[in-house]
């Protein structure tokens, strides 16, 4: 679909080409939602198979297999643990019984869920995203991640359409390890800056269009949100609350942010993530942490007067959000490893989503100023 597009943008230039929206056909969120599960999957099918992670089976297995009957359905369900490469889609769609798969449903973290969208793919069925965690905008995308043997990203691939339906229960969210929320803040407040600076250059979305302009105002709106709401709600959750607060966050981070890159557009702020996914310490951090970075390293190349960058990093300090290397376990960076992050991300392929030089110099260069300016924080 990305490369039709593309092609289209070839023929008539890029902006005067047909731009494209992307979103989940249906969004559920609140306490105890899981539980209408089975009502929800009756919509799109009568013998669905769910691709679970196999780390909270004991946690929601009872509740899954309740709202399945309720409803009524046939289903299977398929326990996942192990790595998004294509052999293990492969081999979970071999585990489907025969007439079971008419939707396929998804449960669990990001691995459970791009394992699920794979395997939605492959029998061309439709997919519904149940996250447990909130710690990417991954649940409402039709993108799913795709990794090697070794455990390095190695291609995307994508549904024809967005999950049918997105359930997410926020008790289940809020009973997750915290730091998933923190990660989730980090990966959506990064869409604001990165479809404004897809909208300043002659960037794409992922869907290979110019953005549309509701990609813009809704990334703009979730960087809002969690900059009202962000600190209270991490205080809630800690203290085993869900509130008003939590709610405008989750629905931030899965939601909002979602729909603001795909249809806005991603840039430098991602592609930092492929060095720190496999630098010095940074590698074991989520995804969130990684982007949150990677934010200031944008704001630090683009040097824009209208982005109050202490503003950001102070909110980032606030909810535990990295503002320098050390902080990903990074300590005392090398020249050398500056240059490699700067060189990775440079060959990022949403580079070009920025009106600014992104050079692999000038990357390095935007990371030495936010190293500096965390100094300069610490002093």
């Amino acid at each position: 679909m990305a490369a039709h597009m593309s092609a289209i943008l070839d023929g008539v230039g890029v902006e005067r080409a047909a731009r494209r929206f992307a979103a989940p056909q249906q969004y559920v969120q609140g306490p105890g939602v899981f539980d209408k599960l089975g009502a929800i999957v009756a919509e799109h099918g009568a013998r669905p198979v769910v691709v679970i992670d196999a780390d909270i089976v004991e946690l929601l297995g009872a509740r899954l297999t309740a709202s399945m009957e309720s409803a009524p359905l046939a289903h299977q369900v398929v326990p996942y643990r192990g790595p998004v490469t294509r052999g293990h889609i492969a081999a979970t769609v071999d585990r489907v019984a025969t007439g079971f798969g008419d939707v396929i449903v998804g449960v669990g973290g990001g691995k459970a869920l791009d394992v699920a969208k794979g395997v939605a793919h492959r029998l061309e069925r439709p997919m519904i995203s149940v996250p447990t965690t909130a710690s990417n905008d991954g649940p409402t995308a039709s993108i799913y991640a795709l990794y090697d043997d070794e455990g390095r990203l190695s291609e995307l691939g994508r549904l024809p359409s967005n999950p049918a339906a997105v359930v997410v229960d926020t008790e289940v969210i809020a009973n997750a390890p915290i730091r998933f929320l923190v990660s989730g803040i980090g990966d959506a407040l990064s869409k604001k800056f990165e479809a404004r600076s897809c909208a300043r250059g002659r960037g794409v979305t992922t869907q290979g269009t110019r953005p549309l302009i509701i990609g813009e105002v809704i990334a703009d709106g979730c960087s809002r949100v969690l900059l009202r709401d962000g600190v209270a709600a991490i205080r809630d959750v800690v203290g085993g609350r869900v509130t008003a607060e939590v709610e405008a966050v989750v629905e931030a981070v899965i939601l909002l942010s979602g729909i603001g890159y795909e249809n806005g557009g991603l840039s430098i702020a991602h592609c930092m993530t492929r060095g720190l996914q496999v630098g010095r310490g940074s590698s074991k951090h989520l995804h969130g942490f990684h982007v949150a970075y990677g934010l200031l390293v944008q704001l630090a190349l683009e040097n824009d007067p209208e982005v109050d960058r202490r503003e950001i990093r102070d909110f980032l300090t606030e909810v535990g959000l990295p503002t320098s290397l050390a902080d990903l376990d990074m300590p005392s960076p090398t020249s050398e490893e500056i240059a490699a992050l700067g060189a990775a991300a440079a060959a990022a392929p949403h580079v070009a989503n920025t009106w600014v030089d992104a050079s692999a110099a000038r990357i390095a260069a935007a990371i030495d100023d936010v190293e500096r300016e965390a100094a300069s924080d610490g002093i």
